[in-house]
């Protein structure tokens, strides 16, 4: 699954129907004239004829699989640079790439230069933040910043020494009128010697207060740092507090000491009272209602504000910041039999934790969001589904999403999808500006194609213990990834699984460690889901054990039912992709999910015939 590259292409190549004649050698990957990171080997693949033949790889010999598939991890150099294949027939065949260059590469030490690599766009800071200033340039230099008439050459240093990275910091204090500047930066020089200068793409501009802000799109995503994890999904219309800017991003102010980051792009200014009123809010009557699923609870809110909603042991947790505390009321319903209790505190100042106590893993799943009919953040929270657990049908009264992961397109410039079928994806040059969606192995399978093939063998068996089973997708269809969630809760879902079939990225060694299946969770109620499921592969699938492993990935973030990623297998390594195209192998891992999901929900084994 995680094996992305951008393809670029002026000219598609229409299939044509054209086996490899003896002799022959087929590059797949790296596309023809793909770029790739700067790294000190890649690896290359894809099939000979006769697969008999011996190979060699700019000199090195590579093994080949008995299919004629081959996978090799060779070095290559920054620039221009081509993997050259030959056949000990004669045949011969070359793939031309470019290799990026190291960051170190840019430092010369033959004309002097300097170049600052931070503030590359506009700033916001407050007195009182720190403002870090970094450049590259020629190595071995005195080098100084200056933030306009705030400071004057403040030092710059090496780090590490002779490396031609620079780097300093200014704590901005009292800016008095100076409220706007540009980093600049040189070198130190004698009387009669020359320096090198440089100066800030992006302006520093100094806040004297905050700015509130709203989110302008559904499922806005806040970060622990600009470059860090997530931290909190947000709707439209959810009121910020914006205490700084940098490099795209919006450092936002939650609490005394706690800070998250946000897309510049995903939040607007908002209208209403400026900062320190809004965008206070304060907690009102808690009122719960009985459902088809569940239950569901309306918590009365004045303003749409932050919150994150964590699953516990025995409940839901809900915390909402620039929140007080003014609950007086709890209403709940007599009907109700999953909500125990609701207890609420002011945890610390402007932050309100509210509680849905339920038994002991009584919680389901749940979704949050605010009401389009009153001033009310709702809560639902869902129940367990009662399964039949009786042979031959046990898993009657459960339905199973499944997810045969990505799409059978190729993304092309100008939104222009392209049909695989339509195109010989070994043929397609990088100038066409098109990304393949999935992974695709050395005998040109692509792992859409085995997506489905898995999960519709997966659902029969399932059909067969008693389940209603639904797909995302049920052939050619493209659906797109963020939907694929949506259409599970939409579908009535009490389990979501997604089937995929893995990859590396560019430069590393495929070789380096066993690879085999892996199995996925993110939410907490997913985690006897995953663990199920990883159990039964490592009874029954015969390849290497990567391991049970919570992952941050879009399709397993769903906290409406337990979900799962299952990475079966990998497609590039040539052994694999050729199991993974056998019906009986394809079987196999179907028979494992089906033993995961009967084993999650603590399914006695089916009696022997003629014993009760």
């Amino acid at each position: 699954m995680r094996f992305h590259h951008i393809l670029r292409s002026a000219a598609l190549v229409v299939l044509a129907p054209c086996a490899l004649s003896a002799g022959q050698i087929n590059f797949v990957y790296p596309p023809e004239g793909s770029v790739i990171p700067s790294v000190a080997k890649t690896f290359v693949f894809g099939n000979i004829v006769p697969s008999t033949a011996a190979l060699t790889i700019n000199g090195e010999r590579v093994q080949v699989h008995s299919n004629g598939g081959f996978i090799a991890y060779l070095p290559v150099t920054a620039g221009d640079f081509s993997f050259n294949a030959a056949l000990d027939d004669g045949a011969t065949a070359q793939r031309k790439l470019k290799v990026k260059e190291a960051a170190d590469a840019r430092v010369s030490t033959g004309t002097m230069r300097l170049e600052l690599t931070s503030q590359i766009s506009d700033s916001e800071v407050f007195p009182g933040d720190y403002l870090r200033i970094s450049a590259a340039g020629t190595p071995g230099k005195e080098a100084v910043f200056s933030l306009g008439k705030l400071a004057e050459d403040e030092p710059l240093l090496e780090s590490p020494a002779g490396s031609g990275r620079y780097y300093g910091s200014y704590r901005i204090t009292d800016a008095g009128h100076v409220r706007e500047f540009t980093p600049t930066a040189r070198f130190k020089a004698g009387l009669f010697a020359r320096g090198a200068s440089a100066k800030a793409r992006g302006t520093v501009r100094v806040l004297k207060t905050p700015a509130i802000l709203e989110t302008s799109t559904d499922t806005v995503v806040l970060r622990n740092s600009p470059e860090g994890g997530y931290f909190m999904f947000l709707p439209k219309g959810v009121k910020l507090v914006s205490t700084g800017r940098s490099n795209g991003s919006r450092r936002i102010s939650l609490a005394q000491g706690v800070e998250a980051w946000v897309e510049d792009s995903k939040v607007q200014a908002a209208a209403g009272l400026p900062y320190p009123f809004a965008p206070l809010t304060e907690t009102g009557s808690i009122k719960l209602r009985k459902t088809e699923t569940g239950s569901s609870a309306s918590v009365a809110l004045y303003e749409k504000v932050p919150f994150i909603a964590e699953a516990l042991e025995n409940g839901l947790r809900i915390t909402l910041y620039y929140a007080n505390l003014h609950t007086n009321y709890v209403v709940y319903d007599s009907s109700d039999t999953l909500v125990k209790n609701v207890a609420f505190r002011q945890a610390a100042s402007n932050t309100v934790e509210i509680d849905f106590e339920t038994s002991p893993g009584a919680l389901w799943g749940y979704n949050v969001s605010y009401s389009t009919a009153s001033k009310a953040l709702q809560v639902d929270l869902r129940a367990a589904p009662r399964p039949a657990l009786a042979w031959p049908r046990p898993l009657s009264g459960v339905t199973v999403v499944l997810d045969p992961g990505h799409s059978t397109y190729l993304k092309c410039e100008n939104n222009v999808r392209l049909p695989l079928q339509s195109v010989r994806y070994s043929s397609l040059p990088a100038s066409a500006h098109c990304t393949l969606d999935g992974a695709v192995g050395p005998m040109e399978t692509f792992e859409v194609n085995l997506n489905l093939a898995i999960a519709q063998k997966l659902k029969k068996k399932l059909l067969d213990l008693g389940a209603a089973v639904q797909l995302t997708r049920s052939g050619d269809e493209n659906v797109e990834l963020a939907d694929r969630p949506r259409i599970a809760k939409d579908l009535g879902g009490d389990l979501f699984i997604s089937l995929h079939n893995n990859a590396i990225g560019d430069g590393e060694d495929p070789f380096s460690q066993p690879r085999g299946f892996t199995v996925y969770y993110y939410q907490r109620q997913s985690r006897a889901l995953a663990a199920a499921l990883h159990a039964a592969y490592l009874k029954d699938i015969p390849l290497p054990d990567e391991g049970l492993r919570y992952g941050d990935y879009l399709v397993v973030r769903p906290t409406w039912m337990p979900a799962a990623l299952i990475e079966n297998a990998y497609m590039i390594l040539p052994r694999q992709e050729e199991q993974l195209n056998t019906p009986a192998f394809q079987e196999q891992l179907a028979s494992a999910g089906a033993e995961g999901v009967l084993n999650f929900f603590r399914v006695q084994p089916q009696p022997k015939k003629g014993k009760k």
